[in-house]
């Protein structure tokens, strides 16, 4: 209402903070339904499109679909080849991952902004996502080539960790109560998650170029490859260099989710994170064994990849929560949604 003349407007109070505060409470990404499910889909697409991808490698259906984007010329495959089908299969999810990543990401450009962190991490999938679609196409025309491959599945796991991130920024706010600020407890266990994670990539990777290379299936035993100890051929040491990296990855995870399970006031959502990264280590390091011990079948081959993505985003999630342990509906009764303390609000 106009204000009249001669008089003296009253002084904005504690109505109008609760009022403002209340406006930026419906502004959190946190209360957003439509783009929490859009970003839960995104870390659960970003999940499976390695692993069908891991399908895609072990059934040999790699070149099912021999041109790209198109399958045989056309959008649909044939129904009566296997290979095609799972190659469009996987295709096909990755579309739709694009497409939801994309959804996600403008709905975040329109009504978040101002939330920077968030803004340029699905900024950055968005672009990456684009990347690595164009790379899947380099591999089928390259006809396969390892070195591509690798470039694309690293591609592809890099976009799950930002998905997680995502999720968590979303959710998430840094430690109080200095906003943006790791505080000194969190300090050793985000060098160890981040390098944890690292290793975890690193592994992932080296593995997938094992078996690209033709090396996946040369060392017939496990723990040990049989045969001479010290590899005789290119392939072998390719292998052997593998399993290296896989134990020296597995002791630095086990003794990372030790200590950041333990750390001083951990969030639930972190020690849940931390305890399942050794369960799924276990359970990765058990299905590389089955690789052999199956004569290295198919449902070994895939799961040993689908664990190892699992495993990643775990870690991504680890790192994330460590960055950000404070859900955002908690940190509002320290801080209001404006920034202010509540006290200031009340």
């Amino acid at each position: 209402m106009a204000q009249l003349p001669g008089t003296i407007a009253p002084p904005s109070g504690p109505t109008d903070d609760r009022d403002q505060d209340r406006q930026a409470r419906r502004r959190l990404p946190s209360n957003d339904r439509l783009l929490l499910i859009l970003l839960l889909a995104s870390v659960l697409l970003a999940f499976a499109q390695p692993t069908l991808g891991g399908v895609v490698r072990v059934t040999g259906s790699g070149d099912g679909c021999p041109d790209w984007p198109q399958c045989f010329g056309s959008w649909v495959p044939p129904w009566n080849d296997g290979h095609a089908i799972v190659e469009w299969s996987h295709r096909t999810v990755g579309t739709v991952f694009g497409a939801v990543i994309l959804v996600a990401t403008a709905l975040i450009w329109i009504r978040y902004r101002s939330h920077r962190g968030l803004f340029y991490t699905y900024t950055a999938a968005l672009i990456l996502v684009i990347a690595v679609g164009g790379v899947g196409g380099q591999v089928v025309l390259s006809e396969l080539d390892p070195a591509w491959r690798t470039l694309h599945l690293g591609g592809a796991e890099i976009v799950a960790a930002l998905t997680a991130f995502g999720l968590i920024l979303a959710t998430y706010r840094p430690a109080m109560p200095k906003l943006g600020q790791v505080p000194p407890e969190h300090s050793t266990a985000l060098k160890l998650g981040v390098a944890a994670a690292t290793m975890s990539l690193i592994t992932l990777l080296s593995g997938a170029y094992a078996v690209w290379r033709g090396a996946g299936a040369v060392c017939p035993e496990w723990p040990l490859c049989g045969g001479a100890i010290i590899p005789e051929s290119e392939l072998v040491w390719i292998h052997v260099i593998h399993r290296i990296i896989s134990l020296v990855t597995a002791v630095l995870i086990l003794y990372a989710g030790h200590k950041i399970y333990r750390m001083p006031n951990a969030p639930t959502a972190l020690k849940v994170s931390a305890a399942a990264a050794p369960v799924i280590l276990i359970a990765q390091v058990l299905m590389g064994a089955a690789n052999p011990w199956s004569q290295f079948d198919e449902w070994a081959r895939a799961g040993h990849l689908s664990l190892a993505t699992l495993l990643w985003v775990d870690l991504s999630f680890v790192v994330s929560l460590i960055l950000l342990p404070v859900p955002f509906k908690a940190s509002q009764q320290i801080l209001g949604p404006s920034g202010r303390p509540e006290a200031e609000t009340a």
